[in-house]
């Protein structure tokens, strides 16, 4: 930007100081022919006393001439002056445009008959009589070169403009490339990816000290990350199996033996909490299988019947909570992805509906379509709801909206985020909402194309 007005500024300039000089050079020429016309008036004056200009070397008809004394009193005018009158400012030397028939007279009018004069007022002497002499010269020619020019500056600007928009395009563009590779690689670089790295110039400029300082803090980043995952996977891997042993234990102990009432209450209470704990580890496992897989046994499944296969294990569940459930899926549901890790998903969204729903005569809702290229499943249930600054955060590993009510229904605060997971893999989206009918709902969009 800063070229391109430099580049008009110039130009205007240019354009200008070129116009000036044109009408000093006008102006030195009217001045000369004036005191030409004056000298040569005074000389035929004293010779023939009067006024004779026809033995000049130049011809005064081509100019618009009137002479004049002090007094107003014509001393002598030119041929054009029967045909327009110039009235005389206060200025030594002006623009004017006068409308001049060319069948009067040619001065190379335009197509309007008009014609640019450049005038200039002369004060000069005859005799020991002060006289001014209003002289003018047609310029319509220089007017339309002056026209032409101007074009010419138009036409020329716009093409440097053109030119520098262009160079200035491809240098910005030549400058910024690295830093929008940078910037491009440190998108695509995720937790899927961390093992990518944004490739060293040649020359150690401050680009090549931050792509090294990028690279490095990507190093850290990818430790810690694999290590959080292998300390999620062997510590889940190593407590399966005690906790199983100590749920098989006290399941024995509690069926086999005889305890007194309180024995006995305060083993069911152990009991309950060793199959959270087992639940809790089962669950970090399939997490962290799924955040270790990057592929999918992909087939044709039908969502419709794995839906229903799911509301058919949890029906007496249903009944015993007295739930009512509104089953309506489009059938059948055409979808190429992995069954069992889909199955997963299904199983986690109607176990959550089931936790968190009414204690007495609630209802949960399960639909499913297809729509444009996209499959939609939604589940909701009626229940309290969920607050707003809640929402957007209970897709998170062990986030809980209310902790108390989350233990007292045996929740880990893993489903919903083992459920988003499965479906990030299928390249879909999960999002959950209330509705105006008192209803949390949780959506789910598959893409067909997928």
């Amino acid at each position: 930007m800063a070229v391109v007005l430099f580049t008009l500024f110039f130009s205007t300039f240019v354009f200008f100081e070129m116009l000036e000089q044109s009408f000093l050079l006008i102006d030195k020429e009217l001045e000369h022919m004036a005191r030409v016309l004056v000298e040569e008036m005074e000389k035929t004056y004293r010779k023939k006393g009067g006024y004779d200009v026809s033995q000049m070397t130049f011809s005064p008809d081509n100019y618009w001439i009137k002479v004049t004394s002090r007094d107003g009193k014509p001393l002598y005018q030119s041929r054009i002056t029967r045909f327009t009158d110039i009235l005389p400012k206060r200025k030594n030397s002006y623009m004017v445009e006068k409308t001049i028939p060319r069948d009067q007279i040619w001065l190379e009018q335009d197509e309007h008959d008009e014609v640019f004069f450049r005038v200039k007022i002369i004060e000069a002497r005859l005799g020991n009589s002060p006289i001014m002499v209003h002289i003018a010269k047609p310029i319509e020619k220089i007017e339309e070169e002056v026209e032409e020019l101007l074009l010419f500056f138009a036409i020329s600007l716009g093409f440097c403009t053109l030119i520098i928009i262009f160079v200035s395009y491809k240098l910005a563009g030549k400058i910024i490339a690295p830093v929008s590779a940078i910037t491009k690689l440190s998108r695509e670089i995720s937790e899927k990816s961390l093992d990518k790295r944004i490739p060293l110039g040649k020359t150690r400029d401050e680009l090549y000290h931050l792509s090294s300082s990028l690279n490095k803090m990507f190093d850290r980043l990818q430790f810690s990350f694999l290590r959080q995952k292998e300390f999620i996977g062997n510590a889940s891997h190593e407590l399966k199996s005690p906790i199983t042993r100590l749920l098989l234990f006290q399941e024995d102990m509690l069926v086999n033996q005889e305890h007194s009432p309180a024995a006995q209450t305060l083993l069911m209470k152990q009991l309950d909490t060793t199959r959270r704990m087992s639940q809790l580890v089962k669950q970090l496992l399939d997490l962290s299988r799924l955040e270790h897989q990057e592929t999918l046994n992909r087939e044709q499944v039908d969502l419709a019947a794995l839906m229903n296969q799911v509301l058919d294990d949890y029906a007496e569940l249903f009944s015993a909570k007295n739930i009512q459930l509104d089953c309506r899926m489009d059938e059948p549901l055409r979808f190429s992805g992995d069954s069992e890790k889909l199955f997963r998903l299904f199983i986690n969204l109607i176990d959550n509906s089931i936790r968190y729903n009414l204690e007495e005569r609630g209802c949960v809702s399960v639909k499913g379509w297809k729509k444009n290229e996209n499959i939609v499943l939604e589940v909701s249930n009626t229940g309290p709801g969920i607050p707003e600054k809640d929402i957007d955060r209970i897709f998170e590993q062990f986030y809980r909206v209310e902790k108390s009510r989350a233990i007292v229904h045996g929740g880990s605060g893993l489903g919903l985020a083992i459920a988003k997971k499965i479906v990030q893999l299928h390249e879909g989206t999960i999002q959950s909402c209330n509705t105006s009918d008192q209803r949390v709902k949780i959506t789910v969009l598959f893409p067909v194309s997928s």
